[in-house]
């Protein structure tokens, strides 16, 4: 969006001629803390309020003591810029050299009034207002603050002006424990288990935050919290080495102390709602149920005994979570004497770093259908745990129909399994068998055949596993909070969601919001961003998932939500309101600029070594190693740059790990919507070579009457008129081109500007 102009600025722009010409001064307004509102442009009485300078002596109404004095000597420059490929913006300061002259509102010289030993009137670090004046109307264009003094040789002093940027200089988290850790922060939507020791049940879905354990106070673990929590309070414990299917670790809730909520009575706190801790009992207990996670299929086992007389199919839904309904199926039919065989080996089973005081193994099973015409048949299930490479087994066995029946054993049960240990097998066989002993073997018809079908599924384990208190009667018992299994503990997780939006309702979710809450809750920013909207429509499903203990700054923060985010922030140097800066997948165009707008015309190519036309991008952040779980390729299929411009298969490769973004990562294919994801957003800008135009813009006005050249801003959307070019690109049209301003220069009389082709 351009500059706010008012109407009577905008009628002069748009007056201009080649013939009559117009004259530009910059004004400048230095304003002490006694100046009543900021936003006041005019007070009733200004002669204690304000330092005026200007480019030259202009009067300020009838009052000459108001007057601007014109001791600047340079001639002043704004230089504004975003970098599309970072996603960042930047504002250059503004240094005035002036004439050491008297003041005539306060009857001092300029280095005596602008830093006054008496403090009643400071002007470091006060706001400074810069007009542009064209034919005695003025519009303000920069709004900033004086951040340094210069006095060169008692008769020159030199002023930077800066613009205001509240985000300078913060560091957070803000709050300490006794302990010296910092209480967390915390963005993006989690996901608890639900299963209890009281009721164990299967942990798959889990999405957690790693909250840090501060102390073991009261013999409970005391972990630092974001936020007050009235429903999702319960801490969770990784289940070791153990994922869901999409590469997710797996946790399961502890049986805790602190039920659903969390404490704000921490360290002698009353009340304290920026100091909250979660709390769980030392033994951390816990009960899931879980389904195994490496199984060799019978069909797939050298050696299974899998003849012609044994048809085995769905094999995988014994085990797997679609098990629950449907069952792999095992058809036997034979008149051979034998005994054919199909083995489960179920491996990769949960790493649990605590002793095991409950394992149950479970399996649904059925034979639907069982037929002896000649002689006996026998099905045998067998399971066969193994510990140390020493396995013992119990089986169930058939002879008739069974109805639908669910079987568990206990493997830590030493009356059935003697070498069973208060750990996780090292594996667990499920041995089925068929045993047929015909009285006429191969002799009878095909009504002799002794037949049965087996039904299996809904394999699965429930566990229990604690850290344990040694026995009373040892001499070397001691509490379980100078235990090492207890003290070893740094962090435990949880499954509540992080931040709650500062600036509305609900939980901070999406990337750009989380960017908003930043800057609202550390910052003080609560003004709604210009651009929000349209923002928050394009990146509407960009998930964030963040979390850190350790003191960061603020702004750098900020730049990698930008990053991820494929958005620009800034302070508007016009009136430091903050603006969001994105290219839509349909820009609308703010200026149509002409060949008669506009001198030295110089237009180039974007480098061939700055394309980047694969993209390798790693995302979704693993709570346990703070790495990143998925990984994508993205190419662009649509336009096909490698093959255009000859690349080979190393060059022009960017790889990306983003520490926010939670999905959105792109499409494999990056050449589509530009705001489908991250790869594609930025292969829309790196991917294919882009025109680049610098020019000077030499209408302040335009043909058109309403885009008016002089109040161009950077993010600006802007064409050139293909019917009117002063040269063709590279033998192309300007027509369909559309070009972000990505840079500028005001200077009195001058506006220098950067275009690039989106």
């Amino acid at each position: 969006m351009a500059l706010s102009g008012n109407t009577n600025y905008n009628n002069v722009l748009n007056s201009f001629s080649t013939t009559t010409g117009l004259t530009e001064e910059y004004l400048f307004e230095f304003r002490n803390q006694n100046y009543p509102n900021p936003n006041d442009p005019q007070p009733a009485d200004t002669s204690n309020f304000i330092i005026r300078l200007a480019t030259a002596d202009i009067p300020h109404g009838s009052i000459s003591d108001m007057k601007y004095h014109g001791f600047i000597t340079n001639i002043p420059s704004i230089r504004e810029s975003i970098d599309l490929e970072k996603s960042t913006a930047s504002v250059s300061n503004v240094t005035i050299s002036c004439a050491n002259g008297t003041l005539s509102n306060h009857s001092k010289t300029l280095a005596e009034e602008i830093y006054s030993s008496s403090g009643s009137r400071n002007y470091i670090n006060h706001q400074v207002i810069i007009y542009s004046r064209i034919n005695t109307k003025t519009n303000q264009i920069f709004n900033g603050r004086l951040k340094e003094v210069k006095l060169k040789n008692s008769d020159t002093v030199d002023l930077v002006i800066a613009v205001q940027d509240p985000i300078e200089n913060i560091s957070i988290p803000e709050y300490q424990s006794k302990s010296g850790n910092y209480y967390p922060i915390l963005y993006g939507e989690a996901t608890p288990e639900t299963s209890t020791v009281n009721v164990p049940d299967f942990v798959t879905d889990a999405r957690v935050f790693p909250v840090q354990v501060d102390t073991l106070n009261n013999d409970v673990f005391n972990c630092l919290f974001h936020q007050a929590e009235t429903s999702d309070a319960r801490l969770h414990f990784p289940i070791r080495d153990t994922f869901n299917s999409t590469g997710y670790p797996m946790f399961v809730p502890l049986d805790d102390v602190s039920s659903n909520s969390t404490y704000d009575d921490y360290e002698g706190a009353t009340n304290d709602t920026d100091r909250n801790v979660m709390r769980t009992d030392l033994d951390l207990e816990r009960s899931y149920k879980i389904r195994p996670q490496t199984v060799s299929n019978p069909g797939n086992v050298a050696g299974s005994g899998n003849g012609t007389g044994l048809t085995i199919t769905n094999v995988g839904n014994a085990y797997d979570s679609a098990g629950t309904f449907t069952n792999a199926t095992f058809t036997f039919q034979s008149d051979a004497s034998e005994s054919l065989n199909a083995n489960y080996f179920i491996t990769d089973l949960p790493k649990e770093v605590h002793e095991i005081t409950e394992l149950k193994f479970s399996f649904t099973h059925q034979v639907s259908a069982f037929q002896e015409r000649d002689g006996d048949l026998a099905i045998t299930i067998r399971v066969l745990p193994y510990w140390n490479e020493v396995s013992s087994s119990e089986q169930v066995q058939y002879t008739n129909v069974q109805a639908n029946t669910t079987t568990e054993f206990n493997l830590l049960s030493t009356s059935l399994f003697p070498s069973s240990l208060k750990t996780m097998p090292d594996q667990i066989q499920v041995f089925i068998s068929f045993s047929n002993n015909p009285l006429d073997p191969g002799g009878g018809t095909a009504d002799d055949f002794n037949t049965a079908t087996l039904l299996m599924k809904d394999m699965f384990l429930e566990v229990t596993a604690k850290i344990t208190q040694p026995s009373a009667s040892d001499a070397t018992a001691e509490k379980l909070s100078k235990n090492s299994a207890v003290t070893s503990v740094k962090e435990l997780y949880t499954g509540a969601d992080g931040f709650d939006k500062s600036f509305s309702s609900g939980t901070v979710s999406l990337i750009h919001d989380m960017h908003r809450d930043l800057l609202y809750r550390f910052a003080g920013v609560t003004d709604t961003p210009d651009g929000y909207s349209d923002l928050n429509s394009a990146r509407a499903n960009w998930f964030c998932y963040y979390y850190t203990s350790k003191q960061e700054e603020l702004k750098k923060l900020l730049e990698k939500c930008q990053e991820e985010g494929g958005f620009i922030f800034r302070f508007r140097p016009s009136n430091a309101t903050p603006q969001y800066i994105h290219i839509p997948n349909t820009p609308n165009v703010v200026h149509t600029i002409g060949k008669n707008d506009i001198t030295d015309l110089n237009i180039s190519l974007t480098p061939f070594e700055s394309l980047v036309t694969k993209r390798i991008v790693k995302f979704d952040t693993n709570p346990i190693t703070d790495k990143p779980i998925q990984e994508i390729t993205c190419t662009d299929t649509t336009n096909n740059p490698r093959s255009t411009y000859n690349i080979s298969s190393k060059e022009n490769i960017k790889t990306h790990e983003l520490k926010i973004l939670r999905n959105k990562a792109g499409d494999s294919n990056m050449g589509g919507n530009k705001n489908n994801g991250f790869a594609n957003y930025y292969n829309a800008i790196e991917g294919n070579p882009k025109l680049i135009i610098d020019t000077e813009i030499i209408n302040p006005g335009s043909s058109g009457g309403s885009s008016y050249f002089y109040l161009m801003e950077v993010g600006d959307i802007c064409a050139f008129d293909h019917t009117d070019m002063i040269v063709e690109p590279f033998g192309q049209s300007f027509n369909g081109k559309k070009f972000i301003l990505t840079s500028l220069t005001r200077k009195p009389g001058s506006l220098k500007v950067s275009l690039r082709e989106i």
